[in-house]
């Protein structure tokens, strides 16, 4: 025969109230709605879906930026002249200079700096051709040795240190690859401490009187700062022209990807701060589900608290766990900052309570059973 628990009708009669409790909140739950709906939110409030983690592929920025094959000042270069004359070449060194012309024998000063080999070369043989040297020479141009700018690279790269980059393909691509190449933890803003330098302004000319011109180069102002900074964002290339050059002493700052977290608060089991994914969208049955899913059984009303920018108070949005997992409108898109809290309502006061009773229950149940 099953013992009975003296504590029965009383226990009995406490159910039924709590039970009374619960249908009457079931039957006014809903009918006050004090704050934004997340099914309806308004398009300023509503949160940017997430584009996929940023492209920072070297290969696809390498195509933003010129040639490398350029002469550049500081050049090691061979040119060899061949007059027809003479039974052999002669190849003499030559090295571009800061005014970006290179001294060659019997010719003179012909500005090489800005183009390639080949252009060099043929602009050498018409500056021979003009001035009188050579009736009809054969002229080479190949360079023997590059300049190279040190630069110094930071941050979010493979190889972070000071690194040598050819003068004629000193631009960001060139030094982020000479540093290893981004890190998995790179963002896509890089800042760039540019030292003040002397600028190939200009290509070589010819005079009114057929004589090659020098290019023009330009130093900074006597009374210009000593470095600039520059910020350059990668996700954003089409926005305004961007110079991708640097030069001897820059230092190259790639930044990290800032964090995009959320907080997760209230009737879950593991309440915390957790980091967005870079390459998705974070709605708010999977921000629960991160912190361990309802820890209330019956638990149901979410409100999102949200910031804007520009805002001093937040925005409380509102909505319902159960209408999420069947209206995609519902489960709310989450923005970086949000808090999601999932709420305390009468009935799950009434439902932890109810559970509690059933646990004392089971408990004494079993305490007079073994008796």
């Amino acid at each position: 025969m099953q013992a009975v628990s003296p504590y029965s009708h009383l226990l009995n009669g406490r159910h039924a109230a709590l039970l009374s409790v619960a249908v009457l909140v079931l039957a006014t739950a809903g009918c006050y709605s004090g704050h934004y709906q997340a099914a309806s939110l308004p398009s300023e409030l509503r949160a940017e879906a997430t584009h996929g983690a940023p492209n920072m592929s070297l290969a696809k920025l390498s195509t933003m930026v010129g040639g490398t094959s350029k002469l550049a000042p500081g050049d090691l270069l061979h040119v060899t002249v061949l007059s027809g004359l003479e039974e052999e070449a002669t190849s003499k060194p030559a090295r571009v200079g800061d005014n970006g012309a290179i001294n060659v024998p019997l010719v003179g000063a012909v500005s090489v700096a800005g183009l390639d080999e080949q252009q060099a070369a043929e602009l050498v043989r018409v500056a021979a051709i003009e001035r009188g040297i050579y009736r009809d020479p054969q002229v080479t141009v190949s360079v023997a040795k590059r300049a190279v700018n040190q630069i110094t690279v930071l941050g979010a790269v493979s190889e972070p240190g000071t690194h040598e980059v050819p003068k004629s393909a000193s631009n960001l691509v060139a030094a982020i690859a000479a540093a290893g190449g981004f890190t998995e933890e790179a963002g896509t803003e890089v800042e760039v401490l540019r030292q003040p330098r002397s600028i190939f302004a200009q290509a070589p000319s010819k005079s009114e009187d057929g004589d090659v011109q020098l290019a023009a180069f330009t130093s900074p102002p006597l009374n210009a700062p000593h470095s600039r900074t520059e910020r350059i964002d990668l996700a954003k290339l089409d926005d305004a022209p961007v110079d991708f050059g640097v030069g001897d002493q820059d230092v190259v700052m790639v930044h990290p990807a800032e964090k995009r977290v959320i907080h997760v608060a209230g009737l879950v089991r593991q309440p915390n701060q957790f980091e967005m994914p870079r390459d998705q969208d974070l709605y708010v049955l999977d921000a629960v589900a991160m912190a361990g899913g309802e820890s209330s059984p019956v638990a149901d009303k979410v409100f999102v608290i949200r910031r804007l920018e520009g805002q001093v108070e937040p925005r409380v949005i509102e909505l319902s766990m159960a209408e999420a997992k069947v209206n995609g409108d519902a489960n709310l898109l989450l923005a970086p900052g949000d808090l999601v809290s999932v709420e305390a309502t009468p009935l799950t006061h009434v439902v932890d309570t109810l559970s509690q009773v059933f646990r004392i229950t089971a408990g004494v149940g079993g305490n007079l059973l073994s008796f």
